[in-house]
């Protein structure tokens, strides 16, 4: 290897992370960055972009992760933001992911991008996984045939993440390398390439005339659009058909060649560990319980082992809000200090144990490789719904949050199925609503709380659905298309992934505690201290639960619970820092609510107002980007009235069917 040359710090090699979903990219991206990431925004959509940075051998390595995508085409947004960025961003060289027991998708997506040719690093991962099973990899194999650098890694062992480190500082000092391959396709297609290549010559088309010729013959209509008005021969439908398959047949048959040639397997081996796992866990009968099992021990998790760090954060707050006030004196700005900011914002931060340990759990099981594969078994029963499998995947974000599980739908090909899960991905209890949860349930059923919060994120779900089958019969008809996708092998997650997919996922809940639930316990305290100087029962907030007091009159709440569902319009764990005011929760401690709202709800009101609370109006931060999403104040205004409708009703069948199920007990 050449020796490599110290750089200045301020040398930067830009380098675009791209592979198929489930193949570990994300898993080496943390191995390379660590904590050093951030999230964003890609220009113009609101889809995530995430990069990381790290430094090696005077260089700062900046790292775009790509979306994951299985193939550079046209059907989805994840696939043109892939390729779009790799085609036109500044990227200086490109590392494609391939799971080294499987590569075969993988190397599909190598081949389209060394067409566009663009210097190509090609990692397999999970090499000790692939050793454990017998695989034999000949490395140089794969760079004669690929034309490129290969390096074999493991974010679990820590092995080739310096290698390719080194690998990337190298490529990118050095110019021609290695050989860029060409593909030789069948004759018919190399004299149409050939045709296209000399109507193409000194045209400013911004990428090589050979992957514009491809791109135009497989009818891409980004590509096929700009040849038609650049002077090239209009083809029939069925030529574009037959000219992809074709493309897509030769490069199928050169991997499986690649693959032949550099691959070798331990012959007569068993059933391997992931293999028998799969036929449990993906059982035709045994699938579904097994799901609702698994959901059912992270909510046991969410409160068993987080429960006593969110008592003490609990005891701490109580103690912390007394000291201000027998330090200070009772007087306005104590009053904001105490009950305000200490006692609206510590009501929520109480539940940060709660939240991250929902986090840690969910975190396992996709790390673990068990999520994707509950999209395999859900996309069953999703296709009953009008949905498929590639909307439970957008769902199940939004047991964290809405807004990511919005924008996650970009990756659904039909736009009505698209818009479908948009409009019902608010009914998905997200970990704002948590708080509320675990405040009622600690309440009104100290003993069965798992087990209720378990039914309540199962009627989340039903909803969900249900919602789906409305909004189809409504506005559409048809079905949806199956879901394809490559399930991933199972593994042992690292606590260093954990870690991060936690904390990545929990500093959201907490950035808002320090933004939005800050301003909101702030406004709040002003709006129930003022005019009265204190008088809770004259303040402003009184005079709009007031107001709104008569349309909650069916379910006997107070106009202290109606303001809190008022505010909990803007963020939904402003609930508990409205009630934590509105009935002084910090006097005692946070358990010590049960007295005050003991007085006004019975358990099976208190069933109803959760109800209400999981189904009724999106948040702000949900609303702009249903909005944002869909370009429509029309189905934004559907969101609002279809949800508040669902929950008004709901909550009204829950609440009497309880009650007549309380009188014949």
């Amino acid at each position: 290897m050449k020796s490599l040359t110290r750089k200045s710090e301020t040398a930067t090699v830009k380098v675009a992370l791209a592979g198929c979903p489930n193949v570990g990219k994300t898993s080496l991206f943390n191995a390379l960055t660590g904590t050093k990431q951030y999230v964003a925004n890609w220009p113009g959509v609101t889809v995530e972009k995430k990069e990381g940075s790290f430094t090696h051998r005077g260089y700062r390595i900046n790292l775009v992760d790509l979306p994951g995508t299985y193939s550079l085409g046209y059907s989805s947004i994840d696939e043109k933001i892939a390729r779009d960025y790799i085609l036109k961003g500044d990227a200086d060289l490109v590392v494609v992911v391939a799971d080294s027991v499987n590569p075969e998708q993988s190397l599909y997506l190598l081949l389209e991008i060394l067409e566009m040719e663009k210097k190509v690093i090609l990692v397999l991962t999970a090499i000790d996984e692939a050793r454990k099973l017998g695989i034999k990899i000949d490395r140089y194999e794969l760079q004669k045939h690929l034309g490129v650098p290969v390096v074999f890694t493991s974010a679990v062992t820590g092995e080739g993440i310096e290698k390719l480190k080194d690998r990337i500082v190298e490529y990118h000092e050095e110019n021609d390398v290695f050989h860029r391959i060409v593909i030789k396709y069948e004759e018919k297609v190399e004299s149409k390439i050939s045709q296209i290549e000399s109507v193409l010559r000194g045209k400013k088309i911004g990428v090589n005339p050979r992957y514009f010729a491809l791109k135009y013959l497989s009818g891409d209509p980004e590509f096929y659009n700009e040849g038609v008005k650049l002077g090239l021969p209009e083809l029939s439908e069925e030529e574009r058909i037959a000219y992809r398959l074709l493309i897509s047949k030769k490069k199928r048959e050169y991997i499986e060649s690649i693959v032949k040639e550099a691959y070798s397997n331990a012959k007569g081996k068993p059933l391997s560990l992931s293999e028998a796992i799969d036929h449990v866990l993906t059982h035709k009968f045994l699938a579904f319980p097994l799901f609702f099992a698994l959901m059912y021990l992270v909510f046991k998790f969410t409160f068993d082992i987080a429960q006593v760090f969110a008592d003490l954060l609990d005891l701490a707050f109580s103690h912390l809000g007394s000291f201000v006030i027998a330090t200070f004196g009772e007087n306005a700005i104590t009053s904001l200090i105490a009950d305000g900011i200490v006692g609206g914002v510590g009501s929520v931060l109480v539940f940060v144990p709660n939240i991250f340990a929902m986090f840690l759990a969910l975190g396992f099981l996709e790390e673990s490789g068990y999520l994707p594969r509950a999209a395999f078994v859900m996309d069953r029963i999703m296709e009953k719904f009008k949905l498929s499998g590639r909307a439970f995947m957008s769902l199940i974000l939004g047991f964290g949050c809405n807004v990511p599980s919005i924008m996650a739908t970009r990756s659904i090909d039909d736009p009505k199925e698209r818009l479908v899960t948009i409009l019902i991905a608010p009914f998905m209890s997200c970990s704002a609503r948590l708080p509320v949860y675990l405040l009622i349930l600690r309440i009104f059923f100290p003993k069965s709380s798992a087990a209720m919060l378990f039914l309540i994120y199962s009627l989340s779900i039903l909803v969900t659905l249900l919602s789906s089958v409305f909004i189809n019969w409504l506005f559409y008809r048809g079905r949806t298309s199956p879901l394809i996708m490559e399930l991933p092998r199972y593994r042992m997650p690292t606590f260093r992934n954990l870690y991060i997919y936690t904390w990545n996922r929990g500093k959201h809940f907490l950035r808002k505690a320090g933004t939005i639930i800050f301003v909101s316990a702030v406004l709040i305290w002003v709006l129930s201290y003022f005019p009265a100087g204190g008088d809770v029962e004259k303040s402003f907030s009184a005079m709009i639960g007031k107001s709104l007091e008569w349309i909650f009159k069916p379910f006997g709440y107070s106009w202290k619970v109606v303001t809190s569902l008022f505010y909990g319009a803007v963020a939904k764990e402003v609930i508990v820092s409205t009630m934590a005011m509105l009935y002084g929760f910090e006097e005692e401690t946070l358990l010590g609510a049960k007295e005050a709202l003991s007085l006004e709800m019975d358990p099976v009101t208190s069933i109803a107002f959760l109800v209400f609370v999981m189904a009724y109006i999106p948040c702000l931060a949900t609303i702009a980007t249903i909005y944002s999403e869909t370009g429509s104040l029309k189905w934004t205004l559907f969101s609002i009235g279809y949800s508040l409708t669902v929950a008004y009703v709901l909550s009204l069948i829950v609440l009497y069917a309880g009650k007549m199920v309380v009188m014949l007990a």
